[in-house]
């Protein structure tokens, strides 16, 4: 089988989800000249107003680095208060975004933050883009910090909560970037919207790489459950056979919930469910995987594998069909339920459900067989046969632990999305 990779889960940017450029940041106004008054807002200090009025003159006739100038000559005034710790820094954001100089522009933002005076309105604006400034040189401790602070002022935001997790990806926190991207999950859901498919992907991608057996799955499911798309049931079907050990029976009806859900694709999704039915002893359901390939373009006729295996199970079909009103009867008569389990299996190859439902409700009845195999079975064909309410009833009645139970989850989720 093929080995799963997570190349396909694209990395969320963080360049899409900042400003990393043309930043704007809105500050109140300092004062216009000397003689003016500052703001009735910010009480200034007469060398202070003066410094900043001075440097806003200079600015103004294009004179930037003598305005810089200036308000660093307010800034080394001792005994600042904080309105003028705020009004200087705001002068120099309006100096550093005339002169694209980033390096000011950050220094200044954190400077006016500092101050407690920028209005609640301004903070977020600001901690977005000091977040974006860190990350232009790397910085991703900083960054992580303002975007924290900047998820705080505004739970509802998963902006900020995407590029968190990205952060602590980054920084090799694998276990807090999932955490992060499940709450920009939960919290889309409070708002009434849907996260964008690319946050589930990269959620299961980040816990599949680093191993974090308790969210794979969980992150798999939620997936197909909000975007339940061919692509996305292979990737987490696959993902889920890969590491669950699965034994025959198992992984048998791990490509039977493929082959319903639309996630076989390709010559070895269809070689391998045709040959996995076949060496079960079900030649019905090899020959429909085997159709079903070569109808989709998935596998040709002219292979000699496919030839092969048509040879092999083509003259068993009729046989094998004839076989199975005995079969049942037979096993109504038995001790236990392994005769009814089997023959079951055999017509839900056929695509007999009623009576395969029939034939594991006996099994179940018999005992003596896997109770959560019998279940799984039965809900699978009470699907196919459209009785939801009960196939929703034999799922929840795996218990579990293991393979089988989570089949069952998986089953309940497309069972969910049936009309």
């Amino acid at each position: 089988m093929k080995t799963f990779t997570t190349k396909a889960f694209k990395t969320l940017a963080i360049s899409a989800l900042l400003a990393t450029t043309g930043v704007v940041v809105g500050v109140a106004a300092p004062a216009q000249a000397a003689d003016k008054p500052a703001a009735p807002k910010y009480k200034l200090s007469k060398p202070v107003q003066q410094a900043l009025a001075e440097s806003q003159k200079l600015s103004a006739a294009g004179d930037n680095a003598g305005a810089l100038a200036k308000a660093n000559e307010a800034a080394a005034l001792p005994s600042l208060t904080p309105d003028e710790v705020y009004m200087i820094n705001a002068v120099k954001i309006n100096i550093a975004i005339a002169t694209k100089d980033n390096t000011l522009l950050e220094q200044a933002l954190r400077g006016a933050l500092s101050s407690g005076l920028v209005p609640p309105e301004d903070q977020a604006k600001f901690y977005r883009n000091l977040g974006a400034l860190a990350l232009q040189h790397n910085d991703y401790a900083t960054a992580t910090s303002d975007f924290e602070k900047l998820a705080a002022l505004n739970p509802a935001d998963t902006e900020p909560m995407i590029a968190l997790a990205e952060l602590y990806q980054r920084q090799k926190q694998p276990v807090k970037a999932v955490a992060m991207l499940g709450k920009v999950i939960d919290t889309a859901k409070a708002n009434g919207t849907v996260a964008p498919e690319t946050v589930y992907r990269r959620r299961l991608a980040i816990a599949y790489d680093a191993k974090l057996t308790a969210d794979i799955q969980p992150a798999a499911m939620a997936l197909v459950a909000a975007y339940p798309n061919p692509v996305n049931w292979r990737d987490a079907l696959t993902i889920f056979r890969d590491g669950a050990n699965l034994d025959d029976q198992a992984s048998l009806d791990t490509l039977r919930l493929m082959a319903t859900v639309g996630a076989l694709n390709g010559e070895r999704d269809y070689a391998e469910y045709a040959e996995t039915a076949s060496n079960r002893g079900l030649p019905g359901e090899a020959k429909t995987a085997l159709d079903e390939g070569v109808a989709k373009g998935m596998l040709s006729t002219s292979k000699p594998f496919v030839k092969e295996l048509s040879g092999v199970v083509t003259p068993k079909i009729a046989a094998d069909k004839a076989s199975l009103p005995g079969l049942a009867k037979d096993a109504a008569k038995a001790a236990n339920g392994k005769l009814a389990l089997s023959t079951g299996d055999a017509m839900y190859g056929y695509g007999q459900y009623a009576d395969a439902a029939a034939m594991y409700k006996l099994a179940l009845s018999k005992g003596g067989i896997d109770a959560d195999t019998a279940n799984l079975r039965l809900g699978m064909v009470l699907a196919k046969s459209g009785d939801k309410a009960g196939a929703e009833a034999a799922f929840k009645a795996v218990a579990g632990p293991g393979a089988r139970k989570t089949l069952a989850q998986y089953w309940l989720i497309w069972l969910s999305k049936k009309a």
